[in-house]
């Protein structure tokens, strides 16, 4: 199997050295497939997609399901994320959406992020998970004052189109409620919204899981997929599972060349996170920086940042372009500067940890929910760095299609369902997306 990026990003067997980790141990005691073994259903990723389907397919319909994870628990992009529970889950504005789709199916689509960002907090409630939730919304900053208009504009079609409690904060209102800086030029809220630790919840949601006998299988990593006699046999380097359904739930993860028809679809951006020492009270008073709530700013190459539980701050954007350790390394140093050029007086506060993880973006520009036409495979992907929210809503759509064998079955709005278009020379895709960061950051120097 080809990977998109250099050999250091997927190193499943070494657990990503993020501040997550440092602060959120814990040994689920899992085991590796070591034997052949069948099932009705095989579950590939386990993450919040792959986790919430296999638990909502044993618990409303009783099946018999096998869940395989290539890392352990979470190792994509489930315990490397923000912990931002943000919508929408779509790269695509909204009024382009109503141009493609029309307005209802627009109305439907934000209605089912909403719908994907309260299901996240009832499974935080139903399943016990302390996973350190702080904020009560979600903000949104114009980073130079031409977007204050923007987002003005953006909070109230948020409110009148789609029914999201939205509220506008001029620049001096959120320096006082969230924080000050050099690109801060006024700012929205809107509701639902809140910041967790991804790797606790998602941890949470696999005891949970095993609670309910799901079988679940770490460091196994589907290699191969061949079909016989009706029955899909999935490979590993020490065993098989023969299986009737297959769920394809790795997301940005996604191993081209194990299922033909969904090679060349999804895009993989890697996505970096710093995070800093922690800061005093006289440090963060400096810039005002109060908000515990997360927050995105306008630029077309998003900075998304977060004050988290024990005062430092966690600030993320658009990655390195390589997947090699070493470009890694290089992108934390340049965050580093972006950080300090919006927080100058922060100028002395040393970095704790950097990290990355890949977001998956396809050229329908929104997620995917379906069935591959013809065969007993499902999947759900393309959450455009807003997983936190979709992912495990989606999993639980998920298992609704694989229960009825039918992807026509599902009440959504019609913008999740289908696969994307195959990208044109999908061996191009890395260079297609220089382009368009080039495109951008020119976009964003001239403030438009």
């Amino acid at each position: 199997m080809k990977n998109i990026y250099h050999s250091d990003i997927y190193k499943f067997e070494t657990p990503i050295n993020s501040y997550w980790e440092d602060i959120s141990q814990e040994n689920l005691n899992l085991k590796k497939l070591t034997k052949d073994t069948n099932s009705e259903i095989v579950v590939i990723g386990g993450g919040y997609t792959g986790l919430l389907c296999a638990i909502n397919l044993i618990e409303n319909h009783n099946l018999d399901v096998i869940l395989v994870e290539a890392g352990k628990i979470g190792w994509g992009a489930s315990s490397r994320n923000a912990g931002f529970n943000c919508l929408p889950p779509s790269k695509m504005s909204f009024k382009k959406m109503q141009s493609i789709y029309g307005r209802e199916e627009t109305k439907n689509f934000f209605k089912n992020s909403v719908e994907g960002s309260n299901h996240t907090k009832d499974i935080i409630k139903e399943y016990n998970i302390d996973c350190d939730v702080t904020g009560d919304s979600n903000y949104v900053v114009a980073h130079h004052k031409n977007k204050f208009e923007q987002i003005k504009e953006q909070a109230e079609v948020y409110k009148s189109e789609f029914g999201i409690e939205t509220e506008i904060y001029s620049k001096e209102q959120f320096n006082e409620i969230g924080h000050g800086g050099t690109e801060q030029f006024g700012a929205f809220s809107y509701k639902p919204g809140f910041a967790i630790n991804p790797l606790k919840f998602v941890n949470g949601i696999a005891r949970y899981a095993l609670s309910k006998k799901l079988k679940i299988y770490e460091n196994t990593k589907v290699d191969k997929i061949d079909k016989k006699n009706g029955s899909y046999i999935l490979k590993t380097k020490e065993g098989s599972i023969r299986s009737k359904k297959i769920v394809v739930a790795t997301n940005g993860f996604y191993q081209e060349g194990l299922i033909s028809q969904m090679d060349g679809r999804i895009l993989p951006i890697i996505s970096n996170v710093i995070v800093t020492r922690k800061l005093n009270e006289d440090e963060l008073n400096a810039h005002n920086f109060k908000t515990f709530s997360p927050i995105a700013n306008t630029k077309n190459l998003l900075y998304y940042y977060r004050k988290l539980p024990d005062n430092r701050i966690l600030f993320g954007t658009r990655g390195d372009l390589t997947g090699s350790d070493q470009s890694n390394l290089a992108m934390s140093k340049k965050m580093e500067k972006f950080l300090k050029y919006i927080f100058p007086k922060w100028s002395n506060v040393s970095i704790d940890y950097n990290w990355r993880g890949l977001i998956a973006l396809s050229q329908k520009l929104n997620p995917s929910i379906g069935k591959i036409e013809n065969e007993e495979i499902y999947y759900g992907f393309g959450y455009n760095g807003v997983g936190v929210s979709a992912a495990p809503w989606t999993g639980k759509q998920l298992s609704k299609l694989v229960f009825s064998s039918n992807s026509k079955d599902l009440n959504i709005s019609k913008i999740y369902k289908g696969l994307p278009k195959k990208f044109i020379f999908p061996q191009l895709r890395i260079f297609y997306f220089r382009l368009a960061v080039w495109f951008y950051t020119i976009k964003d120097k001239l403030n438009v």
